[in-house]
């Protein structure tokens, strides 16, 4: 016992002093993250129910999502150049004028071609954001502290997230009672997507303040880097891997919202505290990242919890109850996302500085991808009324990445840890 304090003592000093050493560009990095992901939080507590609440079915929704996601995808390659060509920072300043033009537009019309044309344009900010994010965090860390800085990157996203969620799910309520607007009605939820977009316009402040050194900026030539990676044999397995990943991420997680209101009546109050609650557990998780994935190595802890998550996604659809239907997610939710800044800082540091953009574009653009058309189907087959079935293939989806991603880098993992200096 007074063992297991002091391990636990000695990790949480170990945690503090590699969070100390941070870089003055990943505190402003981390800053921003922390604001844009305010405006996330709210987005995904009351987006998709306010497309519904405009008369729109879960076909139309599905089709915005996907086309979202799927342009994420498209635009992973390009944003790589440019990410390359400008510089991290001018890439993210870019990228957050973007989301704010493209979300203004989505909040402010309910005509399907606008609401289309602005969802691809959202997808392509987000695509410039995700490609620089890990690639920007690398290379303003050491090799010690990454871990540590990929996990805080994730707790401050957490943290951010979910007071959104709580935000988003209350703020409707809280205008309905000093208005006279319905709480349920489009008019609260727009209101509230509007207001969470003032913590992405203060972002700009923190970016503002990086300071890249323009010999710093990668010039190389980006289709010989792109030629060379397409012939790994490494890059190819985490093409499989990203596709099934994608795949099940796109045709259940932009629905559980769907499915809570529709299904299980939840009002977007009760939504919100789910959602937030997952996030609070999630982010208390994530401290303790680092001393697993030192103990048990990256490829194991990724491939473990994406496994474990599965029998609570099958929890989730199988009760009538909401408070099991809450806890079935929130428990899905934390085990699920432990595996993301664990694969993010893995694919990085398996390649040359070169080729970090391209080989996070590649994997972003194929996970996205697949995204959109698995949120594409996941509507189809909600709007026939078959809310379980896509929850469902997504669990297979899922297991399928986790027994891929061991069998193809574990033994890539130990052999770059006897020699680190190994490429692809």
């Amino acid at each position: 016992m007074a063992m297991a304090a002091k391990d636990a003592g000695t990790s949480k000093s170990n945690y503090i002093s590699r969070i100390k050493e941070f870089s003055p560009n990943a505190r402003m990095f981390l800053t921003y993250v922390f604001l844009i992901s305010l405006n996330l939080g709210v987005y995904k507590v009351i987006f998709n129910l306010y497309i519904l609440r405009l008369g729109y079915t879960e076909d139309f929704l599905g089709l915005i999502l996907s086309l979202t996601a799927i342009s994420t995808g498209v635009f992973s390659i390009p944003s790589a150049m440019i990410c390359d060509r400008i510089g991290r920072k001018r890439t993210l300043l870019i990228s957050c004028f973007l989301l704010i033009v493209s979300l203004i537009f989505i909040y402010n019309t309910t005509l399907k071609e606008l609401l289309i044309l602005f969802s691809i344009l959202y997808g392509a900010s987000s695509a410039l954001n995700i490609v620089t994010g890990s690639t920007f965090m690398l290379e303003n860390s050491k090799p010690y502290e990454r871990m540590h800085l990929f996990s805080m990157y994730q707790v401050l996203y957490t943290a951010a997230t979910m007071a959104g969620n709580i935000i988003g799910g209350a703020l409707p309520e809280l205008l309905a009672r000093t208005t006279a607007m319905d709480p349920s009605g489009s008019l609260a939820y727009r209101i509230t997507l509007l207001l969470s977009l003032l913590t992405i316009m203060i972002s700009f402040l923190p970016l503002l303040k990086i300071h890249e050194n323009e010999n710093s900026i990668h010039r190389h030539k980006r289709s010989y880097v792109f030629k060379t990676l397409l012939r790994s044999g490494i890059i190819m397995k985490m093409i499989v891997v990203y596709s099934f990943f994608g795949m099940g991420w796109g045709l259940a997680l932009p629905y559980f919202n769907v499915y809570l209101d529709v299904i299980l009546n939840a009002g977007s109050e009760e939504i919100g505290v789910i959602f937030s609650v997952a996030e609070v557990l999630m982010m208390l998780v994530l401290l303790f990242l680092p001393t697993l994935t030192e103990r048990f190595g990256k490829v194991r802890v990724t491939s473990l919890v994406q496994l474990l998550s599965i029998p609570f996604l099958v929890m989730f659809i199988s009760t009538s109850a909401i408070w099991i239907a809450g806890f079935a997610y929130i428990m899905r939710s934390t085990l699920m996302n432990l595996a993301n800044p664990v694969m993010n800082n893995f694919k990085l540091e398996i390649v040359t500085e070169e080729q970090r953009a391209t080989v996070n574009s590649i994997t972003w653009m194929t996970c996205y991808t697949f995204v959109g058309i698995g949120t594409y189907m996941g509507g189809r087959i909600m709007a026939l009324g078959d809310y379980k079935l896509p929850f469902v293939i997504t669990c297979g989806m899922y297991a399928g990445a986790a027994i891929l991603y061991y069998v193809y880098f574990d033994r890539i993992e130990k052999d770059h840890n006897r020699n680190p200096a190994a490429e692809t």
